[in-house]
């Protein structure tokens, strides 16, 4: 029997893949975030390059002489690694010294809070410096706790990695060895190297550690002392020994240099 009603028209398949939703359009107000931020990292990179190029021009104007590298190049042609301890106030000496060492600085995070957002601004620019430096920095601060940090860079350490350490850093006092360098030893296995230094001429900025900041076409002496190991089985009074020990060898450094300048 024939219908008077026609059939509906379907439509055939289509065997291709389905076209891609068009995403929405960026409203300005994000393409304006985004444009800053990109802008914001090279001004950050370039302001970075031209600061770590002055100083090392600035640098290239002292008159340095190293005692003791004899140490550390026996020490790297045995295979070892060392970590290298330096006073925090005297660091920007061995830092420049020791750039093409391909080295890792721990960067300990003190967790006061009276510590200000100026200084945590401050410090955040200095390891952006140090790592436009050539180091590798491994910052406390994005830790949740300072010893996760200090696993981490026993990690660092076992990996083989030369480092350095400030020994009386984060926040002093000044010249007075912390535990952390003998413990990072005895974990790590490393052989802890002290440094010391001194400036003919240099000024001193106003903080606890009197960080020294040193004139142009001035005379600087840097002292690496007598390598500290650190046996893997120390107990607690043993590592107080070596902590003391390592403080006396680092102070003799300082002493050695003054009187070379």
């Amino acid at each position: 029997m024939r219908s008077g009603a026609s059939a509906p028209d379907i439509p055939a398949p289509s065997h291709g893949p389905p076209s891609p939703a068009k995403a929405p359009p960026l409203p300005p107000w994000s393409l304006f975030r985004n444009g800053y931020r990109r802008v914001a990292g090279w001004g950050f990179a370039l302001a970075a390059a031209l600061l770590v190029d002055s100083f090392l021009l600035f640098e290239s104007t002292m008159d340095v002489r190293i005692y003791g590298l004899e140490r550390l190049r026996a020490l790297q042609r045995a295979g070892h690694r060392p970590l290298l301890v330096i006073w925090h106030g005297q660091g920007l000496l061995p830092m420049t010294t020791f750039r093409q060492e391909h080295l890792c600085l721990y960067a300990s995070h003190t967790r006061e809070e009276s510590y200000s957002r100026v200084l945590r601004a401050l410090r955040w620019w200095t390891l952006r410096l140090i790592e436009r430096m050539g180091y590798a920095v491994l910052d406390a601060a994005q830790f949740k706790s300072e010893s996760r940090g200090v696993l981490k860079f026993v990690d660092v350490l076992r990996s083989g990695t030369g480092s350095v350490i400030a020994a009386d850093g984060p926040a002093g006092p000044i010249f007075q060895a912390k535990p952390g360098p003998v413990f990072l030893a005895k974990k790590a296995g490393v052989v802890l190297m002290p440094v010391g230094s001194a400036l003919a001429r240099a000024f001193q900025l106003d903080n606890w550690d009197r960080f020294e900041v040193p004139w142009p076409f001035t005379q600087a002496v840097l002292v690496l002392g007598e390598p500290l190991i650190v046996p893997a089985d120390s107990d607690e009074a043993r590592l107080e020994q070596f902590r003391r020990e390592l403080e006396s060898r680092m102070r003799a450094c300082v002493e050695e240099a003054e009187r070379r300048i």
